[in-house]
């Protein structure tokens, strides 16, 4: 199957036009903080502020990308937020993973294979720019769990 260079540069300019140069209000840089499900920024309707806007999206928007359960009774849970988490370092983080149940108290998360550590290495949560990103890790974790678990 060969390369198709014109879908990859639409694919790049998609990608690349999600979140640009950031703008400097009152000598601080600032960024949108909500984004939507595709990895764009919400513009404000101009009835509402953006919180609304976004609000009313995760109300009419299934947030769960990929949910899992494992082996143990738990179940790992990749969903999209929309909300900003990476503080304005780097590119927006609106997805996240977690493992919860069954044993601890609800809704406490649960450690699960780091896929970007060490060999070994444990995290209880990860967070994503990207659904694309944010499923394949979750696919990982999943196998990594499934193997350490037992099926």
């Amino acid at each position: 199957m060969g390369l198709d260079f014109a879908e990859l540069f639409a694919w790049c300019d998609l990608h690349a036009s999600r979140w640009h140069t950031l703008p400097v209000t009152q000598g601080f840089i600032s960024r949108p903080m909500y984004y939507d499900r595709d990895g764009f920024a919400i513009p404000s309707d101009g009835r509402f502020p953006v919180t609304l806007v976004w609000a009313q999206m995760r109300e009419t928007v299934d947030p769960v990308l990929a949910r899992d359960e494992l082996p143990d009774g738990s179940f790992l849970s990749t969903v999209w937020l929309g909300l900003d988490h990476s503080h304005t370092m780097g590119p927006p983080l609106i997805f996240e993973t977690m493992r919860f149940g069954p044993h601890g108290p609800p809704g406490m998360a649960r450690a699960f294979p780091d896929p970007f550590g060490e060999p070994d290495e444990e995290t209880n949560q990860l967070r994503y720019t990207t659904a694309e990103e944010a499923l394949a890790a979750h696919h990982e974790i999943r196998r990594r769990l499934v193997l350490r678990l037992g099926s």
